[in-house]
């Protein structure tokens, strides 16, 4: 019975006596080494590594002469392959106290080791987007000033136009550059509201109300839609009857806007390319699904998607950081957003919101 215990170890046992006989092995240290045979000399599988010098120092005399027990770490490689063992040598005395024998028990630890390389990543990825967070908010600080400066002159500009005896053209002309100069401002705010948020880990004070989500979404759509913005375009929207939830209504109009906007651009390009839209109610929260024909995202990147600075856009068209954004918007009104994309088909993101409010 103690054989069968000891066969069905995730572990080696080896018995060995003070000539360094082996006297039993389980099956695992077989599965591992090979069969090594009963009452021989061992040859010593850390010879294979360390060569004959390794029994000078081996822990295991260390117990058969000392009777003490020894734990030590061995890298062991065969046929290319590695593993790392941690290992116990355990004196057994007779009735007179003396080492007879010692039990090596040996644990196979090369997947703590992965877990240690990768508990280290992660925590340097922390270090490094903290990092990267504290950098945002002073980039953004600094930008806020300037740009509210540039929105001011631009706003004073449009009213001296105003009372000015341009000619039409220049006049048409000059309001064109000025409203595309508010624009870019607006651009620019929106990023800089982006890097805050990021630099906040998206958190921030929310404002709880009764919302009509059906609502908060058509007018989003449609302002969008009306300023051209989904040009040549189908977006189709299936709203059904929804209950009232309460949540942060503009928070949530923000993970609309951006994920609308990415929707837009992806299918952009696409000749007959569609947005399709659609809410109902599952399992006590309420979905918003935003499907899309365009480029789709490939299998690889799916899950860099939330990654702030993540993104497949080229240079200039995006920062990265809006999904991350939506998403950390989305878990603070504890919700959930997820994505599926095929590349070359299209994307469909889900947007979860739960009916008893935030």
């Amino acid at each position: 019975m103690i054989e069968n215990i000891l066969n069905g170890l995730e572990a080696g046992v080896i018995l060995i006596d003070t000539d360094h006989r082996i006297k039993w092995m389980n099956d695992k240290v077989k599965e591992w080494f090979g069969p090594m045979e009963i009452g021989v000399r061992r040859a010593c599988y850390r010879t294979r590594k360390y060569s004959e010098m390794f029994c000078m120092t081996c822990p295991t005399g260390r117990t058969i002469d000392f009777g003490i027990p020894v734990n030590y770490e061995f890298i062991f490689s065969d046929n290319g392959k590695s593993r790392t063992f941690n290992i116990s040598g355990i004196p057994i005395r007779d009735a007179e106290s003396k080492v007879f024998m010692v039990m090596e028990l040996l644990v196979d630890v090369s997947n703590k080791d992965m877990e240690k390389k990768n508990k280290e990543d992660l925590m340097a990825q922390i270090e490094k987007m903290a990092a990267i967070g504290q950098l945002a908010a002073g980039v953004a600080h600094e930008l806020n000033t300037p740009l509210g400066t540039i929105s001011i002159i631009s706003q004073e500009l449009k009213s001296i136009l105003k009372g000015s005896s341009v000619d039409e053209k220049s006049r048409y002309d000059l309001e064109g550059y000025l409203n595309d100069m508010s624009g870019e401002i607006k651009r620019c705010m929106n990023i800089i509201g982006d890097l805050l948020s990021f630099s906040r880990g998206g958190i921030s004070e929310m404002f709880i109300s009764d919302v009509d989500i059906n609502e908060i979404l058509s007018q989003t759509i449609d302002f969008i839609c009306n300023k051209g913005g989904a040009k040549g375009i189908a977006v189709s929207k299936n709203l059904l009857q929804l209950p009232k939830i309460k949540t942060d209504m503009e928070k949530f109009r923000q993970v609309i806007f951006n994920v609308f906007k990415n929707a837009v651009e992806s299918v952009a390009d696409a000749k007959g390319g569609r947005i399709d839209i659609s809410t109902s109610v599952h399992d006590k929260y309420i979905k918003v699904l935003i499907n899309d024909t365009g480029c789709g995202i490939a299998k690889e990147n799916l899950k860099k998607v939330f990654d702030p600075f993540f993104t497949t856009k080229p240079v200039g068209k995006g920062t990265g950081i809006g999904l991350f954004v939506c998403y950390s918007i989305m878990r603070n009104l504890k919700g959930d957003i997820k994505i599926e994309s095929t590349l070359g088909i299209g994307t469909s993101v889900s947007l979860l919101l739960p009916v008893e409010g935030a």
